[in-house]
């Protein structure tokens, strides 16, 4: 198994055991760290997934849209559209409607998370965005229209301190654009998707870039060296294995070859790819495009709590290696795919709000109280927890690939590259004998993780 997916579900393990009490993990833990890392398992049982988080959906009731979430993310996944959507009408509905004041005023005085959970601006604007997007694949573009507009609604909920980043969920916008075509309105399909290419760099972002390239650069040097043994050993040993393809190599974005193909000649299916975001965010374009491929890369934010009494949460970045996308059709090079969500960028931006206030305010007062004589072995009882509830299987990161392409049936291979740019050969992934019809718009979920290609792995 892939070191990072076993670290990971290891932790998952972990993290379970502890929260369902047991030394080992029973068979619940289990099935539920194999839900949980459905976006980075290389054989994902999303049948069996989907089954095990519907009995949370019953028995969790103060938890609901977060299970909610989860289950629709799984369905999305493997391909059951209208399953996702009955899910997240019904979670949208309970986030606009239900309340629950005697959990509220509880929640205000003690742990944050005993308040029936309704997820972040950035959660709820992406249950918005997916339903949106769930009605556009139907054809029904007014109600896609709302459904956008409530996810831009949903994110504009920032607080002052971050009122800069009010509307920036720009992959909603580019849906909302590509919606006021099907529905004629061109003016709006512009005003959109001009909001689709504005993105303003949050604080900390070049320091944040820069750590995760120097990490990068190191993490490659090291898989650069155990490719080249894995390949020797597998080529040189006593059972060489034919197959094995040498991936020391890795190549630069920039290098990235026309083919993928070792021999012959095939024609490019492709007869309009945008050349930069100016032109494929623009009205022209999108009117000619009839193949969209929605390729989310990476694992979404982590949220957990800090602080000696765990008043407040945080909320990180997950990691992962994927930073741009590059498609392919047939072996041919068909172009980049655009960058359109950064889920850390919507978590990191979402401000300080009253509840946050509230809990600093709760930490503070505990953590005095329990250095007070007497008093300070009852107030040592008093729970004060921040909500480290969250939408476990967002992904990091939302890509868009659009082109107008000939009618036909087709190979779609995706490379991945890293922050630095430099391939990803483990992450290239394969889906075969996708359509494209004449006359109509052909619209593919995919999301890449390691090893979807491989048989063999590489030495550790």
């Amino acid at each position: 198994m892939h070191l990072r997916n076993a670290l990971l579900i290891g932790l998952l393990l972990a993290a379970t055991a502890i929260h369902l009490g047991g030394c080992g993990p029973s068979h619940e833990q289990i099935m539920l760290a194999k839900a949980m890392s459905a976006r980075v398992d290389r054989q994902p049982t999303y049948v069996d997934s989907a089954k095990f988080l519907q009995g949370y959906l019953a028995k969790h009731d103060k938890d609901y849209v977060m299970w909610a979430m989860d289950y629709a993310s799984i369905c999305m996944m493997s391909g059951n559209h209208d399953a996702a959507k009955s899910e997240l009408l019904k979670c949208f509905m309970d986030i606009e409607k239900r309340q629950d004041t005697d959990k509220e005023k509880r929640a205000a005085a003690s742990n944050e998370a005993s308040k029936i959970f309704k997820g972040e601006p950035f959660e709820r604007a992406m249950v918005c965005t997916y339903l949106g997007i769930l009605h556009y694949l139907t054809g029904d573009y007014n109600n896609a229209r709302i459904f956008f507009a409530r996810a831009d609604m949903a994110d504009a909920t920032t607080e002052d301190n971050m009122k800069d980043y009010r509307h920036d969920f720009r992959l909603t916008h580019y849906w909302l654009g590509r919606t006021y075509l099907k529905l004629g309105d061109e003016g709006n399909a512009r005003v959109a998707f001009r909001k689709a290419a504005q993105r303003i760099t949050r604080k900390a972002e070049e320091r944040e870039l820069k750590s995760i390239r120097s990490r990068q650069t190191k993490a490659r040097k090291k898989r650069m060296r155990l490719e080249a043994e894995s390949y020797k050993r597998s080529t040189q040993g006593k059972n060489p294995i034919p197959s094995v393809v040498d991936m020391s190599a890795s190549p630069a974005l920039g290098e990235a070859p026309s083919t993928l193909l070792d021999e012959g000649d095939f024609p490019n299916p492709v007869v309009l790819s945008a050349n930069g975001p100016e032109q494929f965010l623009s009205v022209d374009y999108q009117k000619q495009v009839n193949l969209i491929l929605v390729v989310e890369v990476g694992t979404g934010p982590i949220k957990f709590l800090i602080g000696e009494n765990q008043y407040m949460d945080r909320i990180i970045r997950s990691p992962y290696e994927e930073r741009s996308v590059m498609v392919y059709l047939d072996g041919q090079k068909a172009g980049r795919a655009h960058q359109l969500l950064d889920m850390f960028h919507q978590a990191d931006t979402r401000g300080t709000g009253e509840k946050d206030r509230v809990q600093a305010t709760k930490g503070v007062t505990q953590s005095i109280l329990r250095r007070l004589p007497y008093i300070g072995y009852i107030a040592a009882y008093w729970d004060v927890r921040a909500d480290h509830r969250y939408w476990h299987l967002l992904p990091g990161e939302t890509y868009v690939f659009a082109a107008k392409v000939k009618p036909g049936s087709y190979t779609v291979t995706l490379q991945c590259f890293d922050a630095n740019g430099y391939l990803l050969p483990r992450y290239r992934l394969t889906r075969y004998y996708i359509p494209v019809r004449a006359g109509e718009e052909s619209i593919y979920f995919l999301h890449t993780k390691p090893e979807a290609d491989n048989t063999y792995f590489a030495a550790e």
